[in-house]
């Protein structure tokens, strides 16, 4: 079994876990081995903001109903993540004086193993002294992909909510779609019934009602590069008690000629983020992406897709790869894709996609979606006059204070002056059922008195 780790200075993978037996102590000794003088500043833990940790003996996959392929989350202190070249008996770690006078553990030497059975890897006989046949041809097969199309995509239809992508569009206008952006969309997964009634087990289709920009940046290319996100789990913790998870990504782009569709980067994100979804290779997800971009006519087109089962298989092996040509991924020295019978370096990414279905539809959950994005950099920071803004409409065409606070964007600005254990429960519940659980008074007056209301409302 192999466990991938996402930390705040990559993703790391555990392999050769006894899928029955594996703890969380041995997951730790699995890093240890590459890195032996990591310390941790979070635990190993379920959820990306760290708030789950995973008790060190705990078996993996009883416990927490983690696979082959799943991720888990740490942070550490990135001076001490070097790695260990364990094909090098030469190398050495040291440490060093950066310029800003921190001291690191290097390498002093990163030689490769010419004798391995693959780059990276150690001699046949040195991993073991007696092989024959059948087990040289059981070792290979396990680094060679067949390169396959998939032909349809898990996700059968994606349902985007009207208001949250023309936000997000007309946001991208306002640069003519020069440079790329990205957003998660939070919403349901639906069975063929279109409900997300939790006894279904087969989730396969996507209903899409809010878009969170995280924090960003534009790199030299065009491109974006997500910066850490202080507000992460208060996102997630607000989509949960909203009956929300997170269902997909969109990528704004400017226009890309004919027959490029997803970049390698964005390719073996989408197949990070499905496997995320997932929880490892064991399940399918209709975890799906979108792609807003605009036309030589002016017109915008938006699209989604889903990679594959075997772009999942090949990213969680770290088989992937990106290279100089943007339109490919490049395949690791250790491992062998097949194409057309023959061995290839590279793969092109639409030998990964399957195409995706797109409704809309208008979110019945948010009534409104008007309230300023936070994270964008041509917009200024949210602030209470915003609130104010938006609130002050009740009592006013037919808005009421309840209509107005039903927005993801709104209520998201509240969790950094409410409690998210006490006071946003039971505000959204309100939003999810109006009928039955009216926002209370109380909560009411303290919302009005945040936004400088006075009077009725």
């Amino acid at each position: 079994m192999l466990i991938r780790i996402r930390s705040n200075v990559g993703v790391w993978r555990v392999e050769n876990l006894d899928e029955a037996t594996a703890t969380v102590h041995d997951v730790m000794e699995g890093i240890k081995a590459t890195r032996p003088n990591i310390q941790f500043e979070n635990p190993l833990s379920k959820d990306p903001g760290c708030q789950i940790p995973l008790a060190e003996g705990t078996p993996l996959v009883q416990q927490f109903n983690l696979g082959h392929g799943s991720m888990i989350h740490c942070r550490v202190d990135p001076t001490t993540c070097a790695e260990a070249d364990p094909s090098n008996s030469s190398s050495l770690m040291k440490r060093s004086i950066a310029k800003d006078g921190s001291i690191q553990m290097i390498q002093t030497s990163s030689d490769n193993n010419e004798n391995g059975f693959r780059q990276g890897m150690m001699a046949l006989r040195d991993i073991k002294m007696s092989w024959t046949l059948n087990d040289f041809i059981a070792m290979n097969s396990q680094y060679e992909f067949k390169i396959q199309r998939q032909e349809e995509a898990i996700c059968k239809g994606v349902s985007l909510d009207t208001a949250s992508v023309a936000d997000f569009q007309n946001y991208m206008r306002r640069f003519n779609f020069s440079r790329q952006r990205c957003g998660y969309l939070y919403g349901t997964f639906l069975n063929d019934n279109g409900d997300d009634d939790e006894k279904t087990s087969t989730k396969n289709k996507v209903k899409v009602e809010a878009i969170y920009e995280p924090p960003q940046d534009v790199d030299e290319d065009g491109g974006f590069a997500l910066l850490e996100d202080p507000r992460e789990e208060e996102v997630e913790q607000l989509a949960s008690l909203l009956g929300l998870r997170k269902v997909g990504w969109v990528i704004g782009h400017p226009p890309r000629e004919d027959g490029f569709v997803l970049s390698a980067n964005e390719v073996i994100t989408a197949a990070e983020l499905q496997l995320e979804a997932a929880g490892g290779l064991g399940e399918d997800t209709p975890f799906v992406t979108v792609t807003v971009s605009v036309g030589d006519d002016g017109n915008v087109s938006v699209e989604a897709f889903q990679v594959s089962k075997q772009c999942m298989t090949m990213v969680a092996e770290e088989a992937l790869e990106m290279g100089p040509d943007p339109g490919f991924c490049v395949v690791n020295d250790t491992f062998t894709a097949i194409q057309e019978g023959k061995p290839s370096k590279t793969v092109s990414n639409n030998f990964f996609l399957t195409v995706v279905p797109i409704e809309q539809h208008e979110s019945k959950l948010f009534c409104v979606a008007e309230f300023p994005r936070a994270n964008r950099e041509f917009d200024t920071a949210v602030s209470k006059q915003d609130l104010k803004n938006q609130l002050s409409k009740a009592g006013k065409a037919g808005w009421t204070f309840q209509d107005l606070l039903s927005d993801f964007q709104l209520l998201l600005y509240l969790s950094q002056f409410l409690d998210m254990a006490t006071d946003l429960p039971p505000i959204c519940e309100s939003v999810v059922d109006s009928e039955s659980k009216p926002l209370n008074e109380g909560y009411k007056l303290i919302i009005a008195s945040m936004a400088g209301l006075d009077g009725s409302y």
